[in-house]
């Protein structure tokens, strides 16, 4: 009776199903106990540049990339106490990290 309610389509039956059983709020309170207590940090990293267009081509994508790293690492080790495999690179003050 409910399939032909919604047209006999499966999907549309399925969303109601889901919303009207509460999966959505249960959802929601699983991923708020897992994240509870949790103190990320959250770095921005910029270029500088803007979004306005100029020279430099794919040196210029590459330098970025560079630039993004070194803070890469140093949330990555605040955040997990690892450090960069050698290969990878290393933090410039790897002795002396906060």
């Amino acid at each position: 009776m409910l399939l032909e309610a919604f047209g006999g389509n499966h999907n549309a039956l399925r969303d109601f199903l889901m919303v009207n059983g509460g999966m959505f709020q249960e959802i929601a309170k699983i991923n708020d106990e897992a994240v509870r207590g949790l103190q990320p940090k959250i770095s921005i990293w910029t270029n500088g540049g803007g979004c306005e267009g100029g020279d430099g081509g794919a040196m210029k994508e590459v330098a970025v990339v560079y630039r993004m790293l070194p803070p890469l690492f140093k949330t990555i080790y605040e955040q997990t106490g690892m450090l960069p495999p050698a290969w990878m690179g290393a933090l410039p003050d790897s002795n002396n990290v906060n």
